[in-house]
């Protein structure tokens, strides 16, 4: 009797020895997965969306890049942002040229939202200050180019005016479109009516497919 009391201690004391503690502080157990591991979606306002495309250039027939009396910069992208572009060369020192401005300024005011407008002012340097006034003067809101600090202006355009004013018309991708305008328009109304008839010819061109 008292060998089997003696072998039942021994198997209690080896049972409490031998069991395994688990804390707070253990692994906690994985979950076998088969196959590939699952991907963590990523958080929220992050997911993945699919590369886009690079936009293809559009193709101009000439680039330029040129500032503003007041500054800032304009290249040949100015020509995409509308269906058609009045360019309007003239100087200060061009009588013409004056008589015209406030003209101009009215015609801005009429355009199109279609229709952009650019004027260039082939002054010197020396007489931008000049040409900035009468730009004030007349009410004249529209960009200006000073043409003397200009790149590619003159090698595709610029190059070949004879004479101020010069007006030209080019469409979406720098191609001109019509002749050359030579001089201040003349006619029964204003100067102002006489470019948006000049203007809506070319918008009737391009159209047709001209």
């Amino acid at each position: 009797m008292k060998k089997l009391i003696t072998l039942l201690l021994a198997l209690l004391l080896c049972a409490a020895g031998c069991q395994k503690t688990v804390t707070d502080d253990a692994p906690a157990p994985t979950q076998a997965v088969s196959g590939e591991a699952e991907k963590t979606p990523p958080p929220s306002g992050l997911a993945e969306t699919a590369p886009q495309a690079a936009a293809e250039p559009i193709p101009y027939a000439f680039t330029f890049s040129a500032e503003t009396l007041e500054g800032e910069r304009v290249t040949e992208e100015y020509f995409g942002r509308f269906e058609l572009t009045m360019v309007n060369v003239w100087a200060s020192w061009c009588g013409p040229c004056k008589s015209e401005l406030g003209e101009l300024a009215s015609l801005y005011g009429r355009l199109p939202e279609t229709v952009g407008f650019l004027s260039i002012t082939m002054d010197d340097p020396r007489d931008l200050k000049e040409a900035k006034a009468l730009l004030a003067e007349n009410g004249c809101t529209f960009p200006c180019l000073d043409a003397q600090s200009s790149s590619g202006l003159f090698q595709n355009f610029l190059g070949k005016v004879t004479a101020i004013p010069t007006t030209v018309f080019f469409d979406s991708r720098g191609n001109q479109v019509g002749d050359w305008m030579l001089g201040v328009p003349q006619g029964g109304g204003s100067v102002s009516d006489a470019y948006l008839g000049q203007i809506q010819a070319r918008l009737d061109r391009l159209s047709n497919g001209q």
